[in-house]
């Protein structure tokens, strides 16, 4: 979870969002707020899955209202890996030798955080001085049956984790 996703800043979204009707309103509900993924996702889950809390007396209107807690907190968490991801980024970009083609924050809901994708275009060398610079291994992959992936992958110290590669062209084969 984020170190930004604060109860404080959860109680702010939750108070200026609006809550979908039919649902238990939010202040009679006895749970908190969830701070977690696990949280987060039981929620979602109970309310999808209401048949799992047979005799549990749980409401559908609140199952259905943690729910909608629980979806504004996981598009909080989310936002908050974009915001890392783009910091990381920016803190990469200008300490690194090379200027990538392109940069990519990738954020599944929930994965194992974001991450971020650097492509240089056909310039392995550009993937070297950038392994070189951020203290990580190159590799070298086939990719397809046309293609070698130069590839490094790491982590930044504020713990995002990046990939750099280059596509090239394989040697020719002779026959």
């Amino acid at each position: 979870m984020s170190i930004h996703l604060t109860e404080g800043r959860i109680a702010a979204a939750l108070a200026a969002a609006t809550q979908p009707e039919g649902e238990t309103p939010w202040r009679l509900l006895l749970t908190r707020p969830p701070a977690t993924q696990a949280a987060v996702r039981q929620a979602i889950y109970r309310a999808e899955h209401p048949e799992d809390l047979f005799g549990f007396g749980v409401s559908r209107p609140t199952l259905q209202a943690e729910a909608s807690r629980a979806r504004i907190v996981q598009e909080l968490a989310r936002r908050d890996g974009y915001l890392a991801a783009l910091s990381a980024a920016e803190q990469m970009l200008s300490t690194s030798p090379v200027l990538p083609t392109h940069v990519d924050v990738r954020l599944a809901p929930w994965d194992d955080g974001p991450y971020l994708v650097i492509s240089f275009h056909k310039d392995p060398a550009a993937v070297h001085a950038f392994a070189a610079h951020f203290d990580t291994e190159v590799a070298e992959l086939p990719h397809l049956e046309t293609d070698i992936r130069i590839e490094t992958n790491g982590t930044t110290e504020s713990g995002i984790r990046f990939e750099a590669y280059t596509l090239v062209d394989a040697p020719a084969v002779a026959e």
